[in-house]
C-alpha cells in the first residue's frame, strides 16, 4: 500500500454532498416537524394565594374543633353513682315510670346479669346482702 498525505493531496473526495438550499429550507423543515403547541393556561398569583390561605384557615379550624370535640366527649360521661343520686334526688321518679321505659330486651338482660332463673332462687339476696345501699332497698 502506498502512503498518502491527506493534508497536502487532494485526493480522497468525501462521499458526503449537500443538496442545493439545504440550508435556505431547513428552518422551515424542521418547524413543520414540530408538533404546533396549544395554547397555555394563565394561572393567577392570587389563585395560589387563595389556595394556600384556604389550608391554613383549615388547620386553624381542626386545630380548635378537635379539642373541643374531645373535651365534650369527656364531659358527656357520667358515672352511674351520679344517675342514681340524681334518680333519688327526683322525688316524682319511681320504679313505675322507670319500668315503662324498660323494653322486653332490657329485662332479658337484667335477668342474665342478676342471674334470676330457677337455677339460682337466692340471687336476689345475695346481691341486696353485698350491696352497701340495702337500706335505701328496702326504704324504696
Amino acid at each position: 500500500m502506498k502512503p498518502f498525505d491527506l493534508e497536502n493531496k487532494n485526493e480522497i473526495k468525501s462521499g458526503f454532498k449537500v443538496p442545493e438550499n439545504y440550508f435556505e429550507q431547513f428552518e422551515a423543515k424542521i418547524m413543520a416537524q414540530i408538533p404546533v403547541e396549544k395554547e397555555t393556561k394563565v394561572v393567577s398569583l392570587f389563585y395560589r394565594k387563595q389556595v394556600w390561605i384556604s389550608a391554613i384557615a383549615a388547620v386553624f379550624l381542626l386545630a380548635i374543633a378537635i379539642p373541643v370535640y374531645f373535651n365534650m366527649a369527656s364531659e358527656s360521661n357520667l358515672d352511674a353513682s351520679t344517675i342514681e343520686n340524681y334518680l333519688a334526688q327526683q322525688q316524682n321518679v319511681g320504679i313505675t315510670e322507670l319500668s315503662k321505659h324498660l323494653t322486653d330486651d332490657d329485662i332479658i338482660a337484667l335477668e342474665k346479669n342478676l342471674s334470676l332463673n330457677e337455677s339460682n332462687p337466692d340471687a336476689v339476696e345475695d346481691y341486696l346482702s353485698e350491696s352497701e345501699n340495702l337500706d335505701y332497698y328496702i326504704n324504696e
